[in-house]
């Protein structure tokens, strides 16, 4: 399934292969320009249809953001096969999980993962995204300090938490353009987001102008009245400057648009890849250069979306024979539930 072929499903219409042009360069999808404009303003807000001139205004800036995800993601690397026996064979395996049936057990009890075997019967494997949060905590433990085992070593911890699988797919192109779908949407849901912010901030303090200002109006001064500082014309000029310097202040739809326009157009502030290694010993320390135990490199991708706090992300496959049986995970549950 192409890139735009995922986020136009719910759209209908034909969609023609079409080389999409912008600042980024081009990507090669299956869909329309038009089309991705649409979805963008139907996922932020839909009474930018009143404007005219709204899709011309938006051309650039969502082929400039569709392009960045394109090349985004086609820099994560190749997808990890992620099972029991690479567990203990493929040092990323090793780090990401807490032992070989933590593997299976990420994987079996991920709604989406579940979905896509039941609806795919012919598939043996899937290929989907895994993020996961990167913690590292400084601790004493024992290592080899000059030929002699000391307990009292301080080492730097790094483990993986907050196991998620997104867009689990057929092939991994398939999960690489599920994934630039998902990036694209979670830029679109950051547009909303800040906009409702910005709108109910604004709704607030307008709010509180207008019952202060009416309260002025029709209560009489008194000598007794409060000191300034509390006084409504000082709170009614806190406030008027509280308006006045907002960061984002959408008083109409096309301040609204100019904001969509200004976030989708500068794709590089929003979205961000960072790739980097680390060496691990198998017990999961961090060594340097210096560190005499054995120890293997683990290369790692960061993804940040928006505001959202970048998570470790890798391509992986796993397979069909790997899942646990729902009879063998709700035993589980109801195990734990017991403790």
């Amino acid at each position: 399934m192409a890139f735009l072929q995922e986020i136009f499903r719910r759209f209908g219409g034909d969609l023609d292969p079409l080389r999409i042009q912008g600042v980024a360069g081009g990507l090669w999808c299956r869909g329309t320009l038009d089309q991705a404009i649409e979805h963008a303003v139907e996922a932020t807000n839909p009474q930018l249809r009143a404007l005219s001139g709204y899709g011309r205004q938006l051309k650039e800036p969502v082929a400039k953001a569709l392009n960045y995800i394109e090349d985004l993601v086609d820099q994560v690397p190749g997808a990890i096969s992620c099972s029991r026996s690479t567990f203990g064979q493929d040092p990323r395996v090793n780090a990401f999980f807490v032992n070989a049936q933590h593997v299976q057990e990420v994987f079996s009890q991920n709604p989406e993962v579940r979905e896509f075997f039941d609806t795919h019967l012919e598939a043996e494997e899937c290929w989907a995204l895994l993020c996961m949060r990167r913690a590292e905590r400084r601790q004493f433990g024992m290592a080899l300090v000059e030929d002699t085992l000391r307990g009292d070593v301080l080492q730097t911890t790094v483990s993986f938490t907050d196991h998620l699988v997104v867009s689990p797919g057929a092939d991994e192109e398939a999960a690489r353009c599920s994934l630039k779908s998902r990036v694209f949407n979670g830029l679109l849901a950051y547009i909303q987001k800040e906009a409702n912010a910005a709108r109910a901030t604004s709704l607030d303090l307008e709010t509180r102008l207008r019952s202060l200002r009416a309260r002025l109006k029709h209560a009489a001064e008194k000598s007794s009245e409060t000191a300034a500082e509390d006084s409504p014309r000082v709170r009614i000029a806190e406030l008027e400057q509280a308006l006045a310097n907002q960061n984002l202040r959408l008083t109409s739809l096309e301040d609204y648009l100019a904001f969509a326009v200004r976030v989708l157009g500068n794709p590089a502030q929003y979205l961000s890849s960072y790739t980097c290694s680390v060496r691990l010993s198998r017990l999961g320390i961090k060594l340097d250069d210096q560190d005499r135990e054995a120890g293997y490199e683990v290369p790692l991708s960061e993804i940040r979306i928006a505001d959202q706090k970048p998570r470790v992300g890798a391509l992986v496959r796993f397979s069909r024979e790997e899942l646990l049986p729902r009879r063998d995970l709700i035993e589980r549950a109801s195990f734990f539930l017991m403790l």
